[in-house]
């Protein structure tokens, strides 16, 4: 689990690394909030169409080799969003990264392969502690390098420094991994038509296209407000990179200490869904404290009065500016302790209903309908607060999260909330 923590980790990095930056490197190269939406959105459409395909070939070839092609593909699209010069080059950049992502899903189906159902969970958690703590110190670093405030945010040196991370990651898997797909239970090759059907048989099956609405419902809500995030900070408190990577930073923390102490032994006691239940909640909760500190702090602060220092601030001021709003701590706290407890413990459940030969498969598809969710969020988002205001996607994920609640009681409530014994056929 050592190799997987260290992969996850440095694959968390590479991709977050630009987060503080990006939206206001798109936001400058011009359309506004709705362009740089449609931008950032480019690298969960890279991932809607790839994800699946990368899950069945890790079936078919095995784990590690797929993971090299994602990590070797990586380094490339991060060299283009360190030399993007406009709109378009950034948008193909973040799309070939999106392409190149299939490592979370394949990691996933690692620990799969590797864990009991008993105890999935908790090497799920290890998992998504990994992938926290990558963005703990991704926005943190990209942030130190993206620049100090909006008008100097440059993708230059978080873009070389994820293109290192990413080619770090590529030895790491060569010499470091083993295979967890032994071939005697890998797929045979098969027509690409032959590859639809599989993957249309398995997404009618009840349960997986159940939760294929979970995830996308889901992550419609989450990429709603992460991506909007810096923009949501800039627009009320006048902030930049640096302080948005002190966000991240905090948000990682705390979402690594809940999966890495709670969510195993939450999840062996309760069982997923009830986990995942409280989850949703939580994270709706966080977002409504966000829009009522957003609105407080409107009406009696000007963002305007800080920006004069934005460019010079250092990071120990940086986080006491974030540690003296109390209403944004609260709601980011709230709103991290519930992604914490959903994102290992729907992971988990996913994997139970897939035999072992096609968990690449399933959890590929369930990526996918995360990365939906991620493609048509960031514009919809855009455009909500272009028209409305910033605190319009907030309360719009708030909405898109009932609905994502119901279906998981309805449907995997009560005796239904797991599987009685893991899928084998």
């Amino acid at each position: 689990m050592f190799i997987i923590f260290a992969l996850v980790l440095l694959g968390a990095m590479g991709f977050s690394i630009v987060l503080p930056s990006i939206m206001f490197v798109a936001e400058d190269f011009g359309g506004g909030e709705a362009m740089a939406g449609w931008i950032v959105a480019s690298y969960a459409i890279g991932q809607l169409i790839a994800t699946p395909i990368w899950g069945r070939l890790s079936d078919r070839y095995g784990r590690k080799a797929v993971l090299s092609a994602c990590a070797a593909c990586s380094m490339i699209a991060f060299l283009g969003l360190a030399f993007a010069y406009d709109a378009l080059t950034l948008f193909l950049s973040r799309l070939a990264g999106g392409l190149a992502g299939g490592l979370f899903s394949v990691s996933q189906a690692w620990v799969a392969d590797t864990t009991t159902p008993k105890n999935r969970a908790r090497g799920m958690g290890i998992m998504g502690a990994g992938i926290s703590l990558g963005f703990i110190l991704g926005p943190f670093v990209g942030g130190l390098l993206g620049g100090g405030s909006a008008d100097t945010a440059s993708l230059l040196r978080p873009g070389l420094l994820g293109a290192a991370l990413a080619a770090v990651l590529l030895i790491v898997i060569l010499l470091f991994m083993r295979e967890s797909l032994p071939p005697e239970k890998r797929t045979a090759p098969q027509p690409f038509a032959s590859e639809l059907r599989q993957w249309g048989a398995v997404s009618k099956r009840p349960a997986v296209w159940r939760l294929l609405v979970i995830g996308l419902l889901w992550m419609t809500a989450v990429g709603m407000f992460e991506v909007m995030m810096p923009l949501w900070v800039g627009d009320k408190l006048g902030w930049g990179p640096r302080h948005v990577g002190a966000q991240f930073l905090y948000l990682g923390l705390l979402v690594a200490m809940v999966q890495g102490f709670l969510v195993g032994r939450l999840s062996a006691r309760f069982g997923e869904v009830p986990i995942i239940a409280t989850g949703i909640v939580l994270y709706a909760a966080g977002l409504l404290v966000l829009a009522n500190f957003g609105t407080i702090t409107s009406s009696g602060y000007t963002p305007g009065a800080s920006q004069y220092m934005a460019g010079a601030l250092p990071m120990a001021a940086v986080l006491a500016d974030l540690f003296g709003h109390p209403w944004l701590l609260a709601g980011l706290g709230v709103l991290a302790g519930g992604s914490a407890l959903l994102v290992p413990s729907i992971g988990s459940l996913v994997s139970k209903y897939a035999s072992v030969s096609e968990r690449g498969t399933v959890l590929g598809l369930f990526q996918s309908s995360n990365w939906m969710g991620r493609t048509i969020s960031p514009p919809i988002g855009g455009m909500l607060f272009q028209a409305q205001g910033a605190n319009a996607p907030l309360y719009c994920s708030v909405l898109v999260l009932v609905p994502c609640l119901l279906g998981l009681l309805i449907w995997f409530g009560g005796a239904r909330a797991q599987p009685r014994e893991e899928v084998e056929k």
